[in-house]
């Protein structure tokens, strides 16, 4: 991967990586082709991965999230119609809100590029700050129900299915401007025996299949009566099943808590009673928590400018983030 040169003259615009967009023109000409009653008004409320508005109704409110390029409308499509397709089957999940014309997704021209858009219903609170085996039992049901479910259907929507390749080497780009030539040089050599240790896994179902993609603890929400509900698809992909539990795995290890294996097998039993568990998890769990790992350094390396300030660059975000990666590296012993 290669940078652009540019060179700008004159009046000509400089050009920008994200802009925030007009509160009111998103009212006017975005949310208005909704089917939601009343809106009331459309503003600004968090810059992460994508831009967030919360919009207010006489009904309640909503949330419309405005991807960056180069997402596609298309991908963006992708994700509404799999989160969809889930709601109508029973999975409780953030559902989406349909347009006039029936769609899900649309797309304005900012001066960045195409963005695109989707308009969500509110999510449900968060889980409590403290977790305990009976409600990991019950999120393992509950993602063993999106599996089950999504085997069933005779389509894949369009969601895309994960490119090793391409995904290690993007991950290595952007986690590389932040690195030492020889941090560099090992993420380059992690990522060339995770590449083969990736391609030796099967890619057929129930091993491989449509997954929500980015299982972490607060992409899991508490509904009415207790009821699990699942949150932000933005990273919705046909993947290893193995590669979405690990991700759980990975989020329980990331909070400072007691009984962390005590919660990861709690889950594993409630995933066990809907279906059979991946054939492969004893032996590829590790591995796949450096890929997590991998793609969660490069993810936040590839946005971090385009956050609200810098502050995880500041805290020595990366250095933390490499050590962890070096750890799983070790564990997993994909380098021996």
């Amino acid at each position: 991967m290669h940078e652009q040169e540019f060179t700008y003259t004159g009046t000509r615009f400089f050009p920008i990586q994200s802009s925030v967009l007009d509160e009111r023109a998103l009212l006017s000409q975005v949310v208005g082709d909704y089917c939601i009653p009343e809106p009331e008004s459309c503003r600004f409320l968090d810059r992460g991965d994508a831009d967030v508005y919360r919009v207010k109704t006489a009904a309640g409110h909503f949330y419309l999230k405005a991807y960056r390029p180069p997402q596609s409308l298309e991908r963006t499509e992708a994700e509404a119609s799999f989160v969809w397709a889930l709601s109508t089957s029973g999975i409780p999940v953030v559902k989406p809100v349909r347009r006039i014309d029936g769609s899900f997704a649309c797309r304005v021209t900012a001066p960045e590029g195409v963005r695109t858009m989707l308009l969500f219903e509110q999510a449900p609170p968060a889980l409590p700050s403290r977790l305990d085996e009976e409600l990991l039992s019950r999120i393992g049901e509950r993602v063993a129900s999106v599996h089950s479910a999504a085997d069933e259907f005779d389509t894949d929507f369009g969601v895309p299915e994960l490119d090793v390749k391409s995904c290690l080497q993007e991950q290595v780009f952007h986690s590389s401007q932040f690195l030492s030539n020889l941090e560099s040089a090992y993420l380059r050599d992690v990522a060339s025996h995770l590449e083969s240790f990736l391609e030796r896994q099967s890619r057929q179902l129930p091993e491989f299949g449509l997954c929500h993609g980015d299982l972490v603890i607060s992409n899991v929400r508490l509904g009415t009566e207790g009821t699990i509900v699942l949150f932000d698809f933005g990273n919705a992909m046909k993947t290893w099943r193995t590669l979405e539990l690990a991700i759980v795995h990975w989020s329980l290890r990331s909070r400072t808590q007691d009984n962390q294996e005590g919660l990861w097998k709690a889950f594993l039993r409630g995933y066990e009673s809907i279906r059979s568990l991946p054939g492969t998890l004893p032996e590829s769990l590790a591995g796949m928590l450096v890929l997590r790992q991998l793609c969660f350094l490069g993810g936040n390396c590839a946005t971090l400018p385009l956050r609200l300030g810098t502050q995880l660059l500041e805290s020595g975000f990366v250095g933390e983030q490499m050590q962890r990666l070096r750890q799983f590296v070790e564990e997993s012993g994909i380098l021996i």
